[in-house]
């Protein structure tokens, strides 16, 4: 991005015209069709364009304001009516960095139809976003060029002049000059390829239904083209690397019968003709919805036989998302990026209905898999990141590009897309599906926001009694955070709950801040089996029972969005019966949020530590992935601030609770294997004899490989380690035998064996050569650090999009390093992603959120808070709050779980 001079600025039309925002009257614009006409030549770096916009104005004026970034404009003309009248107009950038066409002859643009054609020239980059260049490469080195689009959220104004809002919808005619070798595919089907001059075709197609700038794409290339078609007849084709055919098959099957379920979800067919998808090298994000024309990561598309089942169930799970936008975002726009939510929320929730079937029938998966799927990458992680101050609402106020490219975030993607589930928990799935449907119906070809799907949802009912839809969810939409709701129980029959927003910040006193209310849709279950559901509006709210309930459970099911805090007397009963039986009161969703919710209350001193550590007793007897996933990762957050007084007590306690449920029963279902892989991680972490030997013998059934005949001990560690070190030597002398990433990783940082490593890291591509740097991060040789992180710019050992994995790799084990990395090279950092990709808020998060010491995190801030910080600020103020309330919970609450492991020693 170059920063422009405040004030006004003339350019010449051969000036090179930056902008980057739109702003002001440009609502009034309703561009009615665009002329898109590119010529791409990836050998000469450079693309030329010719833009014909044919548009009215709502209300006269005497200025045009539309968009253009790193546009050489050669020739700007435009016109009024069918007459072609030809008007004089100057072009000037604004302090607001719009491009704005004043008229020379004192007249004004009046309320009618004009035409404007603008050519220009612009280069053709090895970026991530705008018109780019990427390539593959065959397995003898031959390099094939691929030129690809993408334009989402505001980047089409890098490729075309245009009105770059989503609402601005408009038909789109798209041409393409480009050499014979290559074959161009866009968002329609081609109408015709013709030969334009020696070597060289024009590719020609149709007009496009009324759609948003950010939608249009093309990509030109020489990929193989497979396609399967819909039960009502509409192509699906997938551009494919020669001889990657057969790793199609999961893709491609899952994009026709995503089209197909949400024809039927939704009650409206697939509107266009086609839909392609293009698995892509270099791309920056996961997938992306070009109506027609779905891009998306290689590495995160071509499956085979030894692709795990997890991983089938991702690439099912974003080409589903895609697949969703068709409707949701496509054939209804946002009419604002403050809407983003609208879109992304609803496509994240409905992509799991979608892929149900598909992974019940083709894989092990169950329906508990795409259960614990949606509260995984939905629920909990948005509650996380939803605690701390400096968080925003679902529906938020965006003004400039870069607060565009940060909201696509935790809060537009999970917390929307939960807030959702919620919804249609409330309202029942016949309700839910006849509103969205409805939705889709009403608005198709137009734009939404917030209060258009509202009032749509409202005409299924109320959502509880005379509360109207729009009331409760409005409420969740527009607040910053949630709420906690707590419980107290006054006598047998009778309990308080209270409300007040949770902040995770240990002892945080800010009234204002805390005392927000929320339309709280309490369920419960009391140890009677009986369940309750009632609103509950204000601060507080006296529930009385006509009969001893026992102890009560709220949050059935963990469908609100919400957390709940305990008194003794409450947690005690739950404890207890868990430990008793877990499963006789409580579903795995239940106990999920049970334990998510106790542990997180104790790490802001909102309860005492003791209440999580009795809670998690009853862990060596579940048998739930998700569960055990949100009792180690919350638990395991504070271990590495703990003091040296208290890490060996903690390590023990969690030593033994990981080994009482090495015994438990695995089956083959995918949460089943989770588990069991999370065991494992975590007792390699707590140095558990047995899960390092398990680590090794799975990998080794898995791979039809026999172990070595050496027998490890079950009781020292110098017997595992010197099976690791057997296993390592091996692999040393023969690269291909194959060893767990625990086993490479223990060389690096045990034996401090690299050279193979090295040799392996530098002669394969990615990502198979991520667990090459991973294990490297773990060094222990400041050398290989600086080498490592040097590296990742300078040679192409992993992705443009994906530069900074190994920043933040080396960040796990080398925080202050990889953040002194980060500050010496912050502006080629910057450069690459902090304008125009939100993975630079991945990078501020993480680099910021492993430091370990007040005085690294205030070194950090000091320097960050004096740079430009792009579409990372948002992450970089939420990795501040996130490692202050882990040093403030040190300091207030050590003691605490200290004493509780001094009064409960283990056996070990």
């Amino acid at each position: 991005m170059v920063l422009m001079d405040s004030g006004w600025r003339v350019l010449s039309v051969s000036y090179l015209l930056v902008l980057s925002v739109v702003v002001g009257d440009i609502s009034d614009v309703d561009p009615e069709r665009y002329t898109l006409m590119f010529s791409v030549y990836p050998e000469t770096g450079v693309f030329t364009g010719s833009t014909d916009i044919q548009f009215s104005l709502l209300t006269d004026t005497r200025e045009l304001t539309l968009n253009s970034k790193d546009l050489n404009i050669v020739r700007a003309l435009i016109y009024k009516g069918k007459e072609r009248e030809n008007i004089p107009v100057i072009y000037t950038l604004n302090d607001k960095e719009e491009l704005v066409l004043t008229r020379t002859d004192e007249k004004r643009f009046r309320s009618d139809p004009y035409f404007l054609r603008m050519q220009y020239r612009a280069e053709l980059k090895r970026e991530l976003n705008g018109i780019y260049l990427t390539e593959y490469k065959t397995e003898d080195g031959e390099v094939h060029p691929i030129v690809a689009t993408h334009f989402e959220p505001t980047h089409a104004r890098k490729a075309f002049p245009c009105f770059d809002q989503p609402q601005l919808k408009s038909e789109f005619t798209v041409m393409v000059d480009h050499p014979t070798k290559f074959r161009v595919i866009s968002n329609m089907p081609k109408s015709n390829d013709r030969v334009v001059r020696s070597a060289t075709i024009r590719s020609e197609f149709l007009p496009t239904p009324a759609m948003s700038t950010y939608l249009v794409a093309f990509v030109m290339s020489d990929l193989e083209e497979t396609t399967v078609r819909t039960n009502r007849g509409v192509a699906i084709s997938v551009y494919n690397r020669p001889g990657k055919r057969q790793a199609t098959k999961t893709g491609i099957e899952t994009v026709r019968q995503s089209v197909e379920f949400f024809e039927n979800y939704l009650g409206r067919v697939f509107p266009l003709p086609k839909l392609d998808v293009v698995p892509l090298p270099d791309f920056a994000i996961g997938g992306m919805e070009n109506w027609g024309l779905i891009t998306i990561r290689e590495d995160m598309f071509y499956t085979d036989n030894d692709t795990p089942p997890e991983s089938i169930i991702l690439t099912r799970a974003i080409l589903a998302h895609e697949v969703a936008h068709m409707w949701f975002g496509d054939l209804v726009s946002i009419t604002s990026w403050n809407n983003l939510w609208l879109k992304e929320g609803a496509a994240n929730m409905l992509m799991y209905p979608a892929i149900e079937q598909l992974i019940t029938k083709n894989t092990h998966a169950t329906v508990s898999d795409i259960k614990n799927s949606l509260l995984q990458v939905s629920r909990y992680p948005a509650l996380d990141y939803d605690s701390v101050i400096n968080t925003h609402p679902v529906a938020m106020n965006i003004s400039d590009p870069a607060e565009a490219a940060a909201a696509f975030d935790a809060i537009s993607y999970s917390k929307s897309a939960a807030l959702l589930d919620m919804l249609r928990s409330a309202i029942g799935d016949d309700r839910f599906r006849a509103g969205v449907g409805k939705y889709v119906r009403e608005f198709q070809y137009g734009s939404a926001s917030l209060e258009d799907f509202l009032k749509t949802m409202d005409t299924t009912g109320p959502v509880y009694r005379n509360v109207k839809i729009s009331d409760f969810m409005r409420s969740w939409l527009t607040k910053t955070g949630y709420p906690v709701v707590s419980v107290t129980k006054l006598n047998n029959r009778k309990y308080r709950l209270s409300q007040y927003r949770f902040i995770n910040k240990p002892n945080f006193k800010d009234n204002k801040t805390v005392m927000k209310r929320w339309p709280v849709m309490i369920t419960l279950r009391t140890e009677r089996r009986k369940v309750h559901k009632f609103m509950m509006n204000g601060g507080t709210k006296i529930v009385s029972f006509n009969y001893d309930p026992g102890f009560i459970k709220l949050n059935i099911n963990s469908t609100m969005f919400i957390r709940v805090n305990y008194d003794l007397q409450s947690i005690t009963g739950i404890a207890e019966q868990l430990e008793a039986d877990h499963e006789r009161y409580f579903t795995e969703d239940d106990r999920a949020g049970l334990v998510s919710d106790v542990i997180t209350m104790a790490t802001v001193n909102k309860c005492p530590m003791s209440y999580a550590m009795n809670m998690i007793r009853y862990l060596p007897k579940e048998t739930s992935y998700m569960v055990w996933d949100q009792a180690l990762s919350k638990i395991s957050s504070i271990a590495e601030s703990l003091s040296n007084r208290t890490k060996p007590l903690f390590n023990t306690y969690m030593k033994d609770l990981i080994t009482k449920a090495s015994v438990l029963k695995q089956t083959d279902s995918i949460s089943s294997g989770l588990l069991s892989n999370l065991l494992s991680y975590y007792g390699v972490v707590y140095r558990i004899p047995e899960a390092v030997q398990r680590r090794i013998q799975t990998a080794k059934d898995l791979l039809s490989v026999s172990p070595s005949t050496t027998t490890p001990t079950a009781t020292s560690y110098q017997g595992e380690d010197e099976r690791a070190d057997e296993e390592f030597a091996t692999w040393e002398k023969d690269t291909s035998y194959q060893v767990t990433s625990a086993v490479l990783t223990y060389g690096v940082a045990e034996l401090g064996k690299e050279e193979k490593l090295w040799e392996k890291l530098e002669s394969t591509s990615y990502p198979h050569n991520q667990e090459y740097y991973r294990s490297l991060s773990a060094t222990k040789n400041p050398e290989t650090v600086t080498r490592l992180l040097e590296g990742s710019l300078k040679y192409d050992w992993v992705p443009l999009q994906n530069k900074y994995d190994i920043l933040n790799s080396v960040s796990g084990y080398h925080p202050a390093a990889a953040f002194k990395f980060l500050k010496g090279n912050y502006d080629t950092f910057y450069e690459l992603y902090g304008e125009t990709q939100f993975n630079f808020g991945n990078i501020l998060h993480t680099v910021v959120g492993n430091l370990k010491t007040r005085q690294d995190l205030e070194e950090a801030t000091t320097f960050l808070e004096s740079q430009k910080l792009g579409t990372g600020e948002r992450a970089f103020r939420i990795a501040v709050d996130e490692v202050s309330s882990v040093l403030d919970w040190r300091d207030c609450c050590e003691e605490d779980l200290r004493d509780y492991l001094l009064a409960h020693p283990t056996s070990n």
